[in-house]
């Protein structure tokens, strides 16, 4: 006869699924190792193996988080390469669509984390000054380009922590501004 028990490991994203599915209920105070082995259904060793502690859970979910936003904004960006600004021009793309429910509460939940963790912040420190120094780059315009994306991450900052929500009509006017600003702008090669 066969003794069940918890299994010792687990898929990654299995594991990211069991922390985001512990915020969710409990908040990112209630996120432990043990909440997180229970959740998943493995043991307590396996967790601590994979992330260490309630700071290493936060970290793994916040980068998982970000790494599946770059893969779905790399997919966008790669209709833009050639053109001058493009990782702005693409930027501007991503943000046609107001964030769901969903997208809303996922950037509460980094957000708490951030403020639980300082490699949280680091984290998203690192992916914000991505982004800066990538649009920086490729501008004709420096400053215009970065005010640019000040506007959309401004944008972003309101709709993601509910303080406002556009409409279709007015979020597309802005971004038709902004997507206009980023095409006169002939770009760091001058073309």
């Amino acid at each position: 006869m066969a003794i069940l028990g918890r299994k010792r490991s687990i898929d990654r994203d299995e594991l990211m699924q069991a922390i985001e599915r512990v915020a969710r209920r409990s908040g990112v105070a209630g996120l432990s190792i043990d909440a997180v082995a229970k959740e998943a259904g493995i043991s307590k060793s396996s967790v601590v193996y994979d992330c260490e502690s309630k700071a290493g859970l936060l970290s793994a979910f916040t980068r998982h988080q970000m790494a599946q936003h770059r893969a779905s904004f790399d997919e966008v960006l790669v209709r833009h390469q050639g053109q001058p600004n493009a990782r702005l021009r693409a930027l501007i793309e991503t943000f046609r669509t107001a964030p769901t429910d969903e997208e809303i509460a996922m950037a509460m939940l980094i957000s708490a984390g951030m403020g639980e963790n300082a490699e949280c912040r680091e984290i998203m420190r690192e992916v914000m000054a991505e982004d800066a120094d990538a649009i920086a780059a490729q501008a004709g315009d420096k400053p215009k380009m970065l005010r640019a994306l000040l506007t959309l991450h401004g944008m972003a900052f309101l709709e993601y922590f509910g303080f406002h929500r556009f409409d279709d009509k007015t979020r597309n006017e802005i971004l038709d501004e902004l997507m206009a600003v980023a095409e006169r702008d002939p770009g760091a090669d001058g073309d």
